[in-house]
């Protein structure tokens, strides 16, 4: 497989990001995702612009394992194609103020990816374990938290489940989050994070 020349690897991304701000990539189904995958496989600005370095079938796989897959990382301003998007999340500071209180914050230098968490601090000096995600990463969240309970059996952890509106959770699932919580040794809370443009975009 050919290199892709620099300039056409950027040209490309920044469209495909482009086509995941406009189509809010976080909250496709995975149908609606594979569908688009097709359709940028076709797209003369993406598969066109590609097609002299790889086959369509690699063209498919390269933006599911590149700007795809990188997509919610940007969302939090983390990763190589952070830049691209329009579109960002609030970030850990609002989640944390969501889930613990206004007087708790992150501690920056404790910020880690896949899944986003940290240790957050509270108004008097309390440490806490805070992990977030949607509803679909809830395995990576409970079993990273279990990580931290190995390690520490009386840490404070707090697993915090991100939704793009304010409407509850079905019951069956938080019912299922709290059981798998409690299992942990882990409170739980479901708050809104929704994505919304970068200021100036």
């Amino acid at each position: 497989m050919a290199k892709i020349p620099t300039d056409v690897r950027t040209a490309v991304i920044e469209e495909v990001v482009r086509r995941l701000d406009a189509a809010r990539w976080e909250e496709a189904s995975p149908s609606a995702a594979s569908e688009m995958y097709d359709r940028f496989v076709k797209d003369p600005k993406i598969g066109g612009r590609l097609s002299p370095y790889m086959p369509a079938e690699k063209i498919r796989v390269w933006i599911k394992d590149g700007p795809a897959k990188e997509y919610r990382r940007a969302l939090e301003g983390i990763g190589p194609i952070a830049s691209f998007t329009k579109r960002a999340y609030p970030g850990p500071e609002s989640v944390v103020r969501l889930a613990l209180g206004d007087q708790w914050l992150p501690k920056p230098d404790t910020i880690e990816e896949k899944p986003m968490r940290c240790f957050a601090e509270g108004p008097d000096g309390q440490s806490m374990f805070v992990i977030w995600g949607p509803l679909s990463a809830l395995q990576g969240l409970i079993w990273n938290s279990c990580l931290v309970r190995a390690e520490d059996s009386l840490k404070p952890i707090t697993v915090v489940v991100t939704k793009p509106n304010s409407a509850r959770l079905p019951a069956n699932d938080w019912k299922l989050v709290e059981a798998l919580c409690g299992i942990v040794g882990a409170d739980c809370e479901q708050v809104t994070y929704a994505v919304t443009r970068k200021p100036g975009m």
